[in-house]
């Protein structure tokens, strides 16, 4: 069965997670799934001891399917970490000449629209804020202004080429800042169904690790195998 496969099988229980039962990693995944599935090998090796006392030993049986399903997670959301982290060098990439662009935009629409009081006042606007999310709305706006009153653009031989360009210039720099700053956000559904997945595959092998350090109190050597 592929990870697909174990994930589809688990993926109401894993989503019905309560959230007061959500708990984060605090290792790392494919460490923690490889001893998850030791442990599952070892416990059916015990499977009647560890029903005697009084386990449902379903558990067992649940802890690699599962393991499969969290391993899937996993890989879903790293693929939009790295996702995230490669728009985030793209948007340092292009930020700063992106924010130059706009700077020498409101330049020649400033001087173009001198004589024009009710032009001025939107440029004005326009120049108003500082922030990622402003520059990229600026370069839309200066782009409509300018395709809207295009004469005094012309008078100073303004490239009007570059009123598309800030339309691009915006397009493309506004889906990279989603891309950077979203699934940044730790509610991301990916990351959420991640630790969701963890948490429950680490509620049911910690069951089975109490139970078998409780039964192998005696046995150092069988108890050892029951530690996380």
């Amino acid at each position: 069965m592929s990870y697909q496969s174990d994930f589809e099988l688990w993926k109401e229980q894993i989503e019905n997670l309560p959230p007061e039962e959500l708990k984060l990693p605090n290792q790392p995944i494919d460490d923690f799934v490889a001893r998850v599935e030791t442990l599952a090998v070892d416990a059916n090796e015990d499977r009647e001891v560890l029903a005697a006392a009084g386990m449902d030993v379903t558990l067992i049986d649940d802890l690699t399917p599962l393991s499969g399903a969290l391993r899937y997670c996993q890989a879903n959301w790293m693929s939009v970490f790295r996702a995230r982290e490669e728009a985030e060098a793209l948007w340092k990439e292009q930020a700063p000449q992106a924010f130059q662009f706009r700077d020498e935009l409101l330049h020649h629409f400033s001087f173009a629209y001198r004589d024009y009081e009710d032009i001025q006042k939107k440029v004005m606007r326009i120049r108003e804020g500082a922030s990622q999310a402003d520059m990229i709305q600026d370069l839309l706006e200066l782009a409509v202004l300018g395709e809207k009153y295009p004469e005094p653009l012309n008078a100073i031989n303004f490239d009007l080429a570059q009123l598309q360009e800030a339309r691009t210039v915006s397009h493309t720099l506004s889906e990279l800042l989603a891309a950077a700053n979203g699934a940044a956000d730790d509610s991301s559904e990916t990351k959420v169904m991640r630790d969701k997945a963890y948490s429950l595959l680490d509620q049911k092998s910690s069951t089975i690790r109490e139970f078998g350090r409780y039964v192998f109190w005696k046995n150092e050597n069988k108890r050892k195998r029951y530690y996380k």
